[in-house]
């Protein structure tokens, strides 16, 4: 059996009772997929792997934080036709209609009656529809955009390679605007999209939420293997914590806790938070340290550059998140 949606035979059973409401985001049936290789939209290198989420561009050393997903109609230009439809019940949380980056053309939906009120991102999109602004509230499977290849000269697509880029997450920081103005090429490079630029956003692999007709996703994440963990000191508690209380261990009080012992997946993904009460031997001797490691991720730590090659430290990646994490606690 294939990877990614190859889970769709046996996970097309009705979710449990308390579940959100999926649909597939584009124009094809997903009734009618039995592998990846019939919704992948493989990049240059022509492998349908590299559609996929996961360490699966440039020989396993790029990071791709969601999924691609190939159109079914083309125009007599050659252009797709796919129509974008919201994957779940939420509201619009961003708009982007300037080719200003990578996603090219791209619209965020926040989800917040979902069991976690996860974000899901829908990129590379040819136009968005006209009267969609921040804040309009939609059902699952509305109308919002149709599929194409916008990006930049950078990272331009091709006709042949047109596709959907969607994503779904969590936002580690809304405080991530003065974390990004710290850093010293701010200058060079501005934030031109507040709390959603992809810094911002910590994804996890869309096809086991796309693969059923509903999902709880407060379990989804909280099933997610743990790679590593970290523990912090902090003066006030982080605000994802506020934001995503479900993923707090029983018994965790943020108003009593001096620390906490933080969970990650292997693609940086913070999932589990246990508050550290002030005399825990746990506390870290400074702000934060990376205390333990699943040797069974330990490859797949390196090559997303959460850990170093010896496994010894910690690396870009997770340094990135735990600091964009711990912003305003201090």
């Amino acid at each position: 059996m294939n990877r990614g949606l190859s889970t769709l035979v046996c996970l097309l059973l009705a979710g449990p009772l308390a579940a959100t409401e999926i649909v597939w985001p584009t124009s094809m049936d997903r009734t009618t997929i039995r592998s990846y290789e019939d919704y992948a939209q493989p990049t240059v290198s022509g492998k349908p792997e590299s559609a996929l989420f996961g360490m699966v561009r440039d020989e396993q050393r790029r990071f791709h934080e969601g999924v691609d997903i190939r159109p079914i109609s083309r125009g007599p230009n050659g252009e797709p036709l796919d129509r974008v439809f919201t994957a779940m019940k939420g509201s619009v949380a961003y708009l982007n209609q300037q080719l200003n980056g990578p996603y090219g053309k791209y619209i965020i939906l926040h989800h917040p009656e979902a069991e976690l009120p996860v974000y899901t991102l829908y990129a590379h999109l040819a136009s968005i529809e006209k009267n969609l602004k921040v804040g309009d509230q939609l059902p699952k499977g509305a109308v919002i955009a149709t599929m194409g290849r916008t990006s930049i000269n950078a990272t331009a697509i091709p006709k042949e390679r047109a596709h959907l880029h969607f994503e779904i997450g969590l936002v580690l920081s809304a405080n991530f605007g003065n974390w990004y103005n710290q850093q010293p090429d701010v200058r060079a490079t501005p934030n031109q999209h507040g709390i959603w630029n992809g810094q911002n956003l910590a994804g996890f692999d869309p096809m086991p939420v796309l693969a059923r007709s509903s999902v709880n996703l407060l379990d989804s994440v909280r099933q997610l293997p743990t790679a590593l963990a970290v523990t912090m000191r902090t003066k006030r508690p982080p605000d994802f914590i506020q934001r995503y209380p479900g993923l707090m261990a029983p018994g965790s009080d943020p108003a009593k806790a001096a620390g906490w012992y933080v969970e990650f997946t292997w693609h940086g993904l913070p999932k589990r938070w246990t508050a550290l009460p002030p005399e825990s031997q746990q506390l870290p001797k400074g702000i934060w340290s990376y205390v333990a490691l699943n040797q069974k991720f330990r490859p797949q730590l390196v090559q997303r550059k959460m850990i170093t090659a010896d496994a010894k430290l910690p690396a870009e990646t997770l340094i990135r998140n735990v600091d964009i994490l711990l912003t305003g606690t201090r």
